[in-house]
């Protein structure tokens, strides 16, 4: 690569989709999972769909869990979890439950990550055996941000950062430690996200815009793991932004 020549993380910022509302983006979103699970039933009877947790996923949630779909043909899954109960409000599992497995979309075949009552190795056992229900590659996966430059589960300064983010293992999962409670993650593997079709990148908020962009500057994953799928080849990496 030439001097000055624009790396895929810059390719990837450079052809974001900016919208001017939160809701825009979420709608767009929303529309755009919805046409990619159509051609994934239509092409081999059935899609998978992988989700994130937090707050910035529910309006696409609420607004895809609308349409019209196979849903009876979709498998759903996370792309990481918090160790806690099902039942506990920081479940992904439960926002998921509640927020996007409603109405026809409560048809949908969906795969928890995480077994409680058991220790790391487990867990991470238990959850690549979940993902190995779904049909792979991935249909879609959307993925979402924090404002230190994480993305799934995969933290910086996390002595299991290495381990997530090398796309030469075989696992389909990594137990992880987030800066904040609730401490104990699971996060799926780099390698793992990128067997998929299509990725999304859902950001919302110019604090996060101004991580991406530093990001993309930094040019380590070790200080932004978000850059690590940002600078892959293997899939496009859709961004979605809205402020």
């Amino acid at each position: 690569m030439g001097r000055g020549a624009a790396t895929p993380a810059m390719q990837t910022l450079e052809a974001a989709q900016r919208f001017a509302s939160p809701a825009q983006a979420a709608g767009a979103l929303a529309q755009r999972v919805g046409e990619v699970i159509r051609y994934g039933v239509r092409a081999r009877g059935r899609a998978s769909l992988l989700v994130p947790g937090g707050r910035t996923p529910v309006p696409v949630f609420e607004r895809l869990r609308q349409l019209d779909l196979p849903w009876d043909q979709v498998y759903v899954s996370l792309t990481d979890e918090r160790r806690v109960p099902e039942d506990d409000p920081r479940s992904n599992a439960r926002l998921v439950r509640t927020h996007l497995l409603q109405n026809g979309a409560a048809r949908a075949h969906f795969y928890p990550l995480h077994r409680e009552g058991v220790g790391e190795r487990a867990d991470e056992a238990a959850c690549g055996a979940a993902l190995g229900l779904l049909p792979r590659p991935f249909d879609a996966v959307v993925l979402g941000m924090g404002s230190d430059g994480h993305t799934a589960s995969m933290f910086p300064d996390d002595p299991a950062l290495a381990r997530a983010l090398d796309t030469t293992t075989d696992a389909r999962c990594v137990a992880t430690q987030a800066p904040d409670e609730p401490r104990e993650r699971l996060t799926l593997t780099l390698n793992t996200l990128l067997q998929s079709r299509w990725i999304a990148l859902h950001v919302t908020g110019a604090q996060k815009w101004a991580t991406l962009q530093a990001a993309v500057a930094s040019d380590d994953p070790r200080q932004y793991p978000v850059h690590a799928l940002l600078n892959q080849r293997h899939v496009p990496v859709h961004v979605y932004y809205s402020p």
